[in-house]
């Protein structure tokens, strides 16, 4: 065939004619696969172009042909439809996203909060403190208490084992 042969006619027209080609249904399916797979993992698809493929196809055709889409490609087509979205770890859980975004059922996840700015780099002033608890007595000897220790480490694996 020539070069300037248009194929989407020529497939319109086989598929228009179907009849004649009976034998030709299954590599049909496959070649509306690898179409479709090829542009869903082409750089220009959106969630706009996502919807109208699942449209024109229909959801059991969509769903097959998105689920051939290799793992790493429809990481990268998550993240073009929907960048905000949290990251799903499985291809599956992926698959099930891009399916709902497809359909409408579910709207792309709106971007994450920022966290407030600081008004200034300048600390408030501080809150006058609680008054301190009263002093535990001296002991009558007149020395003063010993200071409790904070235990860790070794020490503290020593202590726990004698006790």
């Amino acid at each position: 065939m020539a070069e300037t042969s248009d194929f989407f006619a020529l497939l319109a027209a086989i598929g228009g004619k179907a009849g004649l080609f009976p034998a030709g249904g299954n590599l049909a399916r496959k070649a509306v696969n690898e179409i479709v797979r090829a542009q869903l993992v082409a750089e220009g698809t959106d969630l706009d172009a996502l919807r109208a493929i699942r449209a024109l196809l229909g959801p059991a055709a969509f769903a097959e042909a998105l689920d051939g889409v290799p793992a790493p490609k429809t990481k990268t087509l998550l993240t073009r439809v929907d960048p905000h979205a949290p990251a799903l770890a499985q291809p599956g859980d992926r698959v099930k996203a891009l399916l709902t975004l497809a359909d409408a059922s579910r709207a792309p996840a709106a971007p994450a909060a920022k966290p407030a700015k600081k008004a200034s780099s300048r600390k408030a002033p501080a809150v006058a403190p609680a008054p301190a608890a009263p002093a535990e007595p001296a002991p009558l000897d007149g020395k003063p208490a010993p200071r409790k220790r904070k235990i860790t480490g070794r020490t503290a694996l020593r202590v726990s084992e004698e006790r």
